[in-house]
């Protein structure tokens, strides 16, 4: 079988080289995403296009200097590309694991080629068995992409299965047109459209699955915030409850022997004892305090409009701040995560005012217009701090905002927070009215 090129064929070096560039540029930009993001398809992607630049390489270099060697691994090249591609697909969609069975595979192309380039003299029997082999790979590849796209509805998956269902049928005009020179050099063009295809089509499905991954771990975190806040109100509950429950009964026994005490006590003594019962009292009051921050029954027992009124009174009791409290005459049924979570909003940025603000008065506002809550805490204080951020408050362990803001957004709404044009800060949170499910 005579395999030297014809003089039409040496027109195909332009592109060839065109061709290989493509394909190197392609290799590169999926070694630099195996380095990044470490996912082995990105791997054998990128050997998937070395490979078919090295193909590209045997054949440029047997069109100048014909050579059976250089043709034969031109073949080996083509075979272990498609094969590369292949697995590369079946990881990507699949996560399938190597079997021992896909060494036959992997060992046809030497094999087969050894075969067709050194003992067989006809062209057609040679070659014939290398491109069915090249087009089942090719189609078990789109295979694989139309298993991804039925799993996901990916788009890029649907275009990359079109793309080698054709390439894999245009496999077969090699030994009928483009191995008698009849189809040099389109055929070269028209598998560097198919390159840049494949190319485009990988690097939106990849971005798709980064973006897909990016989402559900973001979900995750969100569910992993509303476990976090959930557990921790449970714990809150649990703590006020034997606060109220056992040491508060414990103050009250004390209370009644140290009234018992002073009624049989000495007059010298009554003062001490005085003293003693005022101490308890201030005990019982403080506990009263911590036990209503911690789960205020009068959110549990009335809801939150009542909730916030004892909340606004005690506050300006406690502090001496004016409180301007306007709330609606009515709200909609709220879930009791949804009240809770709109309740600490406004606890928390009292308890920052109180903090940092150095203010005089405060106002408080809870809206419900366009299916949301809009709370909004603002005061007459100094301000932000230089250089103020989320980030810089949880680095410096301010996470009152952090767990405000998680809170809120487990159920779907989200907080702001900015310096007020003629001074002061507004702390505003929004949360949907359907916001009734449990974290």
């Amino acid at each position: 079988m005579d395999l030297s090129p014809a003089p039409a064929q040496l027109g195909e070096l332009a592109a060839a080289f065109l061709q290989a560039a493509i394909t190197l540029g392609l290799a590169g930009l999926f070694l630099y995403l195996h380095r990044r993001h470490r996912r082995p398809y990105f791997g054998w992607w990128a050997v998937a296009w070395l490979l078919y630049a090295l193909r590209l390489a045997a054949i440029i270099i047997f069109l100048l200097r014909p050579d059976r060697a250089w043709l034969y691994w031109h073949q080996v090249a083509t075979g272990w590309t498609a094969l590369a591609l292949l697995w590369a697909a079946l990881l990507f969609s699949l996560h399938r694991p190597w079997r021992q069975r896909y060494w036959v595979a992997v060992l046809f192309p030497p094999l087969w080629s050894y075969v067709a380039i050194y003992r067989l003299d006809n062209f057609l029997l040679a070659a014939g068995p290398a491109v069915v082999f090249l087009s089942g790979a090719t189609w078990w590849t789109a295979w694989a992409f139309w298993r991804h796209d039925q799993t996901t509805g990916s788009w890029p998956a649907r275009a990359l299965t079109i793309t080698l269902a054709l390439w894999g049928l245009h496999h077969f005009d090699y030994p009928f047109l483009r191995a008698q020179g009849a189809w040099n050099p389109w055929g070269y063009y028209l598998d560097i459209l198919f390159i840049l295809g494949m190319g485009t089509g990988m690097l939106l499905l990849v971005h798709e699955d980064l973006r897909r991954g990016l989402a559900e771990r973001t979900a995750e975190l969100e569910r992993l915030a509303a476990r976090m806040v959930h557990h921790q109100e449970a714990e809150r509950r649990r703590l006020s409850r034997e606060l109220h429950d056992e040491t508060a009964q414990v103050f009250s026994a004390v209370k009644l022997q140290l009234g018992l005490a002073r009624e049989a006590a000495p007059a010298a003594l009554v003062p001490r004892l005085d003293r003693a019962l005022e101490l308890v009292d201030e005990g019982i009051q403080s506990l009263r305090s911590l036990t209503n921050d911690l789960r205020p029954a009068l959110l549990d027992d009335l809801g939150l409009l009542p909730a916030l009124r004892a909340l606004a009174t005690a506050f300006q009791e406690r502090t001496g701040l004016t409180v301007a409290l306007t709330l609606p005459a009515d709200i909609p049924g709220l879930g009791a995560d949804a009240e809770l979570a709109l309740f600490r909003t406004v606890q928390e940025g009292l308890t920052n005012v109180a903090r940092h603000a150095d203010a005089q008065t405060v106002e408080v506002t809870l809206a419900v217009a366009d299916g949301h809550f809009a709370v909004t805490v603002q005061d007459d204080g100094r301000g932000l701090p230089a250089g103020w951020s989320p980030e810089a408050l949880r680095r410096d362990g301010h996470v009152g905002l952090a767990g405000m803001r998680e809170r809120l957004s487990a159920l779907g709404g989200s907080v702001t927070v900015r310096e007020r044009p003629h001074g002061g800060v507004e702390l505003t949170a929004w949360l949907p009215t359907t916001a009734r499910v449990t974290a």
